[in-house]
């Protein structure tokens, strides 16, 4: 929702997956000292990431939404099941293994996240790097895995943004740090260091 200065309100829809927009705010919460939601939003940002590489294999291979719904809903909300599904397709697809977090990160994340732990914003940045440089490199090997499976769901996102959107213009796109859309090799990609930078 944005607000002009005179008070009109409109809806404005971004062409952005979940997971690109879900990275872009755990940044600006290390921005705004908020440590523990940056945290969140990482780990939602991955979570959201699983789903959108499997659903682009499964259009990659001629399944339809309704039955990418129907079983991604059988795989319920625990996000172990989905990683589990995510790292066998990934190793089945892709060319080469996935990049992970390692296990001292992710302990790190759950000391966060289930059991009070306080973040330091180093720790953040850190654990934020981490995060990215894994959707860095999944977002290019799911773009050469399903080149077609990527397009038909970046294509459903903006259908999808269409309905929400003013009348008299179609949905955003905004420029984030994990961007789906942008083509180049890892020496473009930014560090999260210098994303900071851009959104300080």
């Amino acid at each position: 929702m944005s607000e002009c200065s005179r008070g009109h309100q409109r809806i404005v829809a971004l062409r952005q997956q979940k997971f690109e927009i879900l990275f872009e705010l755990a940044a600006c919460a290390i921005r705004d000292g908020h440590y523990r939601h940056s945290v969140s939003s990482c780990t939602a940002s991955l979570e959201d990431f699983h789903e959108f590489f499997l659903r682009a294999m499964a259009y990659q291979n001629g399944i339809k939404k309704e039955r990418f719904d129907a079983a991604w809903k059988l795989l319920g909300i625990n996000p172990r099941n989905r990683h589990e599904a995510y790292l066998l397709n990934y190793r089945n697809f892709c060319a080469r293994p996935p990049v992970l977090l390692t296990p001292d990160q992710n302990d790190w994340k759950d000391s966060v996240m289930q059991k009070g732990k306080i973040p330091r914003r180093e720790e953040c940045m850190t654990f934020g790097q981490a995060v990215l440089h894994v959707l860095q490199t999944a977002v290019e090997d799911a773009r050469n895995a399903f080149p077609d499976g990527v397009e038909q769901a970046m294509e459903e996102q903006v259908t999808a943004a269409r309905q929400y959107a003013c009348t008299s213009e179609g949905p955003w796109s905004i420029r984030t740090i994990v961007n789906l859309a942008f083509e180049g090799d890892k020496h473009s990609w930014p560090t999260l260091e210098d994303a900071l930078a851009r959104i300080a």
